[in-house]
């Protein structure tokens, strides 16, 4: 009688089976039609933004793998995006007018640049005026600042730079004006940080970002009394800073669908909610 019985259950269960009614063992879900690799590179202003966003996005398509996420710059980022062998970039600017056109641009934020020197120097405060000096070489002494005498070392970021080109608009009022004469130009926000660590005189224009302000071995000198911190430079009281944009071709042919999927989220509440909270 058992065997009948068990015989009857199976026998039930394939004809269920059979008529739809249960999902064959071992059945693969539906594939994610954005599962794939995507390349994202631009300036390093942006950073923070970028991965609160591409990392929100992955959770909901766990198969997307986001390459790149590099400090190459704006103009890089941008240049990229044109020529297609990156999917998406980032700037810490806005375009420029031979950019406008082969690109289309959506704001994320933005960004600061901070005046930074060694955790040890002793001066933390620089008015305007006091910061445009030194830069430009008329103050060289940390003495003439109220700090220990001895020579100031300038680092400078590279020509072209969102880093530099906030930093001469606020400090200079836009006006091209020549930097000190010992001034040393680096390239990066790695670059910089390692050089204040490595001289202690010296002071640097320097991204506002996760990497920087976590860094104890540099301090952020406030600047006509104002900290360069996030909530300063959130609300504006921070004034040295600079819009933050995803980059991507103008041509809609030549934008994969993953990459027109994710803009989507980041111009939708999720996205505009997280960019609310950084």
């Amino acid at each position: 009688m058992r065997s009948l019985r068990t015989y009857l259950l199976v026998a039930g269960a394939l004809l269920a089976a059979s008529c739809g009614g249960a999902i064959p063992i071992g059945s693969a879900p539906t594939a994610d039609p954005l599962a794939g690799q995507y390349i994202v590179n631009g300036g390093g202003g942006a950073l923070d933004n970028v991965k609160a966003l591409t990392d929100a996005f992955k959770t909901q398509h766990p198969t997307i793998t986001w390459q790149g996420l590099a400090d190459i710059g704006s103009d890089a980022g941008v240049n990229l995006a044109v020529s297609g062998e990156t999917d998406l970039g980032y700037i810490s600017r806005d375009l420029k007018d031979p950019e406008k056109g082969k690109v289309e641009s959506l704001a994320i934020g933005a960004s600061g640049t901070a005046v930074a020197v060694a955790a040890s120097n002793p001066v933390k405060s620089l008015t305007k005026d006091q910061v445009a000096k030194i830069f430009t070489g008329a103050i060289t002494d940390w003495k003439d600042v109220g700090g220990t005498p001895g020579k100031i070392r300038v680092l400078i970021r590279e020509s072209g730079a969102a880093t530099r080109s906030a930093f001469e608009a606020y400090f200079f009022d836009g006006k091209k004006l020549p930097y000190a004469p010992n001034s040393v130009e680096v390239t990066t926000i790695t670059e910089t940080v390692k050089a204040i660590n490595s001289f202690k005189e010296s002071i640097g224009m320097v991204t506002m970002n996760a990497s920087t302000f976590s860094d104890n071995t540099i301090a952020f000198t406030t600047v006509d009394g104002v900290t360069a911190s996030r909530d300063n430079l959130n609300t504006g009281k921070y004034q040295v800073r600079r819009p933050l944009y995803f980059v991507y071709n103008a041509d809609p042919t030549k934008v994969k669908p993953a990459i027109k999927a994710f803009i989507d989220f980041v111009k939708g509440p999720e996205g505009q909610k997280i960019l609310a909270g950084l």
